[in-house]
């Protein structure tokens, strides 16, 4: 079972090969929760795991809790 199929959401069905890896009401709800990634980042986000990476990252979270608020934050999302 690949680590990622726990989420609700795909990030990979949005990529498209020019395009950006979210949709514009993706985005706004990403950073809504996630105040302190830019929109640069946010942008350039493509996986769930890239997701985890960044809030690990901007909010000096262990990977463990940037996973958990990530997973939590996605149960509801139909992105």
């Amino acid at each position: 079972m690949c680590p990622n199929s726990r989420f609700m959401f795909d990030l990979q069905h949005y990529r498209t090969h020019d395009g950006p890896g979210l949709t514009l009401h993706a985005l706004s709800m990403m950073q809504a929760m996630w105040d302190q990634l830019t929109a640069l980042e946010v942008s350039g986000i493509r996986t769930p795991s890239e997701l985890i990476e960044k809030v690990e990252e901007s909010y000096s979270l262990s990977h463990e809790q940037a996973t958990r608020d990530v997973e939590f934050w996605a149960l509801d999302k139909q992105l």
